[in-house]
């Protein structure tokens, strides 16, 4: 009766060890995104895609305290809006340069752009939007900006190189984005005026 108890068992363990835990994304989603094993709170490991840019991660780490219930004034990473003013920048940054090697309908254009311009046009617009928008903000925030959002530099490379302490790069990205937002801001107005 023992050694049958046994066979059961170590049958249906068998079973478990064959059945992976995890599920995998499909393979086109693989393609695209790559995934890295990143530890839980748990202690177990799971698949996160990998951030592709800096802004991402800090957006990323400050869904995930405001997720766990932490306060405003503790919270890592940057805002929604702080997030979205430094993508529209990047995006706006990666238009700028022209890559032959890649078609133009793959290109991120935001929707206030005439998408029918040619790739010369679009270029000139782009390189417009961001000299006229970072000319609004001070000189330290064009620094932090443009290494941190257009250059995608890691905030605590930047630290380092101007000395700061730790964590006083995010509190003065913050204070950046938070300009960049208002001068946005300004700048679709102006827009909107001169229509």
């Amino acid at each position: 009766m023992g050694k049958r108890r046994r066979k059961q068992k170590s049958g249906i363990q068998g079973e478990r060890a064959a059945t992976p835990d995890v599920c995998l994304p499909t393979p086109e989603f693989l393609a695209r995104n790559a995934l890295e094993k990143v530890k839980t709170d748990q202690g177990n490991r799971t698949l996160r895609v990998r951030d592709k840019r800096p802004i991402d991660k800090y957006h990323r780490l400050y869904s995930i305290d405001l997720d766990r219930g932490i306060g405003e004034q503790y919270r890592r990473g940057i805002t929604d809006d702080q997030f979205r003013a430094a993508d529209r920048l990047s995006c706006n940054y990666e238009r700028t340069f022209h890559n032959l090697s890649k078609p133009l309908d793959g290109m991120r254009i935001q929707s206030s752009v005439n998408v029918t311009l040619y790739p010369v046009e679009s270029i000139i617009n782009a390189i417009h939007t961001h000299t006229r928008v970072m000319r609004d903000l001070s000189r330290m925030s064009q620094d932090i900006v443009e290494a941190v959002c257009c250059k995608e530099a890691c905030l605590i490379d930047y630290e380092q190189s101007h000395g700061w302490r730790k964590g006083y790069g995010m509190i003065r990205l913050r204070e950046a984005l938070d300009e960049l937002t208002e001068a946005f801001r300004a700048f679709g107005k102006a827009n909107r005026d001169k229509h």
